[in-house]
């Protein structure tokens, strides 16, 4: 059975070689940079584990936009072996409800254009698409900007 629980120091190695996996160079995140969003004080970073080990993990940030609390996905990682079996949905659902708790009223988060499946997710979640930012992924590859809760609690 899949367990949610915050991330330890000791899970650092582990999620890094996890995202390395999910995500091709130049899209997966140095250890400095993951390092830096999972223990971020204004994040909400969530470690899916079970017998077999950590199975995913996400991570969101809370910030204010003019005044107003905005929640950001930064990721969301599943070991491929461990996909379409409810992780990423159960992360997700946590992340949203953490982002709720904090007075989150609108949350955004970034996907490749060229991933049907994570465009796909997200949509079944709620979120639509509000924009793209051009060579977002390496300076080559757009990203399609997907919000959810404009207006109202997340």
């Amino acid at each position: 059975m899949i367990e949610l629980r915050p991330v330890a120091r000791e899970d650092v190695d582990t999620l890094f070689t996890l995202d390395q996996i999910c995500f091709q160079p130049g899209i997966a995140y140095s250890r400095a940079e993951l390092k830096f969003f999972l223990f971020h004080p204004a994040g909400i970073s969530l470690v899916a584990a079970d017998e077999g080990g950590i199975a995913g993990f996400a991570i969101a940030e809370t910030r204010m936009h003019h005044g107003q609390p905005v929640g950001h996905i930064v990721t969301i990682d599943v070991d491929p072996s461990r996909r379409r079996q409810g992780v990423g949905r159960l992360l997700m659902d946590a992340v949203m409800e953490g982002c709720r708790e904090a007075g989150v009223s609108r949350l955004q988060l970034e996907v490749a254009v060229d991933n049907d499946g994570g465009v796909a997710f997200y949509k079944e979640l709620g979120f639509s698409p509000a924009g793209r930012i051009r060579g977002y992924y390496m300076g080559k590859l757009d990203a399609l900007v997907m919000e959810r809760g404009t207006g109202r609690p997340v």
